[in-house]
């Protein structure tokens, strides 16, 4: 399988996650269903989901220009980006499929109004991103490269940022709450805990994703 610039089917892949993801994101933010009034005057942006989502648009994006154009610097420029892609998605997996199948009064409140999105969105926002880009980049994608502290860095910065960006267009003395009911907890060091330990994932996955890819590449050597 080729790991470079112009495969006809890394463009395919890209293409169609693309369409799925973007399909995804379109029908959480224009649908007609409505978040409860808990959430309502947040919108759409407080959820995490969402802000993974578009980072893992950009990159199927510049996959698609890329290997359409052929263009080494778009391709290097998508492979930067990855990693955070697919360690913001790692993070949805793990948290949100095990909460959805198993404790959903952890995602969202038992007396709150339903909020069931249509399997076809569920997927396209919970599943497609993640797998698209986990097949992208072991089957079309060189290794990442990057430094661990670049890593840790990038990993502290963006839950940080989401931490503050959630006290910010949340109102808890008017009411409203976190997006996430397991949030909804009255310590704060609790809810910096829960923060440590999602940014723990995505900073593992991080640091897991290249030696799955060694031992793809390694495989791929053999045949």
């Amino acid at each position: 399988m080729g790991r470079t610039v112009g495969n006809i089917y890394a463009l395919t892949l890209n293409f169609i996650s693309l369409a799925v993801c973007s399909y995804g994101l379109y029908d959480s933010f224009f649908s007609e269903r409505v978040l409860p009034p808990q959430l309502f005057e947040a919108g759409q942006w407080q959820f995490w989901t969402n802000w993974s989502l578009t980072v893992t648009i950009a990159v199927l994006a510049l996959g698609v220009v890329a290997h359409a154009t052929k263009s080494q610097y778009l391709f290097r420029l998508k492979n930067n980006i990855h990693p955070i892609g697919l360690a913001m998605e790692t993070v949805v997996t793990i948290v949100y499929w095990p909460l959805r199948l198993f404790f959903l009064a952890l995602l969202i409140k038992d007396d709150a109004p339903k909020m069931e999105l249509p399997i076809s969105t569920d997927l396209s926002v919970h599943l497609m991103p993640v797998v698209g880009l986990i097949v992208d980049y072991l089957a079309f994608m060189p290794n990442w490269t990057f430094k661990r502290s670049s890593a840790f860095g990038v990993c502290c910065i963006i839950t940080t940022s989401y931490w503050f960006w959630l006290h910010y267009i949340i109102d808890l003395e008017k009411g409203a709450g976190f997006p996430y009911e397991f949030l909804n907890h009255p310590s704060a060091y609790f809810r910096l805990t829960i923060f440590a330990l999602v940014g723990l994932i995505g900073l593992s996955s991080a640091f897991l994703w290249p030696k799955v890819h060694a031992w793809v590449a390694g495989k791929e050597k053999e045949k």
